[in-house]
């Protein structure tokens, strides 16, 4: 059947969004999020640079949909493969893994910026499109663990979602502040963030420390 005059087809259109994707997220590599235009995209992608706004409100609209699909793409995959029964240890193990993946993106030097930090939290944070894309991962798994007997009972499970949220940005972007490597930050994360959420202390019982040795 012929598409009706001016009416793009829906495949064309997926093709489209879809290289202006690519396009963008290889011109990050290049690029600052700060120094990136949409011109530059539009250029990249042989297209029209009114063409992205039929896809795309805007460059802060174009950004998060690359964090959403660095989530989805790449980090939930990973994560999905993680067949651990329901434990602290294994919800440990989810949240320092997806720390890492995190650390890999091409955006993660952009988010240590601290010109463009502000910016790129305001972006996780009240995107609803972001919001969405960390609940479908993270709430059934929270049930599942709380089903489970592992979490305490009554927690909100979406304010859990972005708490989790909060602590993994705030640890990527102050690397250094509490921890000086892995196995603290893995210490730190056990002691203060899984404890937080489970019925019993996520390890053995011992004297608590702080997370980063004390200097001479």
């Amino acid at each position: 059947m012929c598409q009706p005059w001016g009416v793009v087809p829906p495949d064309e259109t997926s093709q489209t969004r879809d290289k202006i994707l690519e396009v963008a997220a290889s011109l990050l590599a290049r690029f600052t999020v700060s120094k990136l235009t949409m011109e530059d995209v539009a250029r990249a992608a042989g297209i029209a640079r009114q063409t992205i706004y039929k896809h795309f409100s805007g460059k802060d609209d174009l950004l998060t949909e690359l964090f959403v699909q660095q989530m989805e793409h790449n980090q939930y995959p990973v994560l999905r493969k993680l067949k651990d029964a329901p434990s602290p240890e294994a919800l440990l193990r989810l949240f320092m893994t997806e720390l890492n993946l995190a650390r890999s993106y091409a955006l993660f030097n952009e988010v240590l910026d601290p010109a463009v930090a502000p910016r790129m939290a305001e972006l996780v944070f009240s995107s609803p499109k972001m919001t969405e894309a960390r609940e479908s991962f993270w709430v059934p798994l929270l049930e599942q663990y709380e089903a489970a007997g592992v979490l305490r009972p009554g927690l909100d499970h979406r304010a859990v979602v972005r708490w989790i949220t909060y602590q993994e940005f705030w640890l990527l972007t102050h690397p250094t502040v509490l921890c000086d490597n892995d196995a603290q930050l893995t210490d730190y994360i056990r002691e203060f963030v899984i404890a937080a959420l489970v019925r019993e202390p996520a390890g053995p019982t011992r004297p608590r420390r702080s997370a980063r040795k004390a200097k001479a």
